[in-house]
């Protein structure tokens, strides 16, 4: 069980750098293979640049999306800031760090803890998953949203042609590989508890419809379906992430984007009153849309110049 929900986990820890509806797992329809050029932003004064460059938590290891701009942004700085400063899988999800928060200590049917209505729709998306639905009783209502949100992705990877699940990466781990190799620094603007506080302290009412996000939701038809984050992120496309950040609930917008990127834009500011040069790499959706990070920092007069 340990491993299915470590799987879970990491795939769901996309959901807080890129937001999905429910609808949007759904089988998209096969394209030509883009030229990657994700996009890049310079902020910059007379001793300091500071490189945002917005990443895919998440996706298939065969994905190339890695362009010659951002290998030598990758050359060029001295350290490396993310969200958090976990580049790796194993110390994301290692012990307790990551699923002892989501239970709660005592067992409440989970059927119990959301609206009538959506019981069939929650009972149908558990039993999927292949585990007891009293297996989710003793977690909090954030963490089965999660963890279903996680499941929900990795029947959207599918599998290989052995059998075996997709093998996976992300752009946090293929950027932390790099730096400590290199031994250059690698620093976080928040930790992973931060993260799962963004969650646990959610009102109740608000977990459950986010809860209730995941598991109701209509399919949307053929000509509906759009290409994949994975595209949109590899081509630059930001006008379509942003597009995809605004279907996000209200309730989840303030505490999941508009706060955390008003917390970094502070951050920003203040690292640009030392020297050096930084990549920041945040989820994409940070960077996207009219409470991105770019949008509060030229409210403080600093002003990010897209590069790529």
């Amino acid at each position: 069980m340990r491993g299915w929900l470590k799987r879970s986990a990491l795939l769901a820890a996309a959901f807080l750098g890129c937001w999905q509806p429910a609808a949007a797992f759904a089988a998209e329809a096969p394209a030509a293979a883009p030229a990657p050029r994700p996009a890049i932003w310079l902020i910059e004064d007379e001793d300091t640049k500071i490189y945002l460059f917005g990443t895919i938590h998440v996706f298939p290891a065969s994905l190339d999306w890695r362009s010659a701009r951002l290998d030598q942004v990758i050359a060029e700085a001295d350290e490396l800031v993310m969200e958090t400063p976990d580049a790796s899988n194993e110390e994301m999800f290692s012990g307790d760090r990551m699923f002892g928060p989501m239970m709660m200590g005592k067992t409440v049917p989970i059927l119990s803890r959301v609206s009538p209505e959506a019981r069939p729709y929650l009972q149908q998306a558990l039993e999927a998953t292949g585990l007891p639905i009293e297996a989710y009783d003793e977690m909090h209502i954030w963490a089965v949203a999660f963890m279903l949100t996680g499941f929900q992705m990795t029947q959207t990877f599918g599998e290989e042609p052995t059998g075996q699940p997709v093998a996976l990466s992300g752009a946090e781990e293929v950027l932390g590989r790099i730096f400590r190799k290199s031994r250059r620094p690698i620093y976080g603007v928040e930790t992973i508890e931060e993260q799962i506080r963004v969650f646990s302290t959610m009102p109740l009412d608000v977990q459950r419809r986010f809860l209730e996000s995941t598991v109701i939701g209509e399919s949307p038809s053929p000509e509906d379906v759009r290409p994949s984050n994975d595209e949109d992120w590899v081509t630059g496309n930001v006008d379509a992430i942003a597009a995809e950040m605004r279907t996000m609930p209200a309730d989840l917008y303030e505490p999941l984007l508009t706060r955390r990127n008003r917390n970094w834009t502070g951050w920003l500011e203040r690292r640009m009153a030392r020297p050096g040069t930084v990549l920041f790499a945040v989820g994409a959706g940070h960077l996207a849309g009219p409470d991105s990070v770019q949008r509060m920092l030229a409210e403080r007069g600093i002003m990010a110049r897209r590069i790529d």
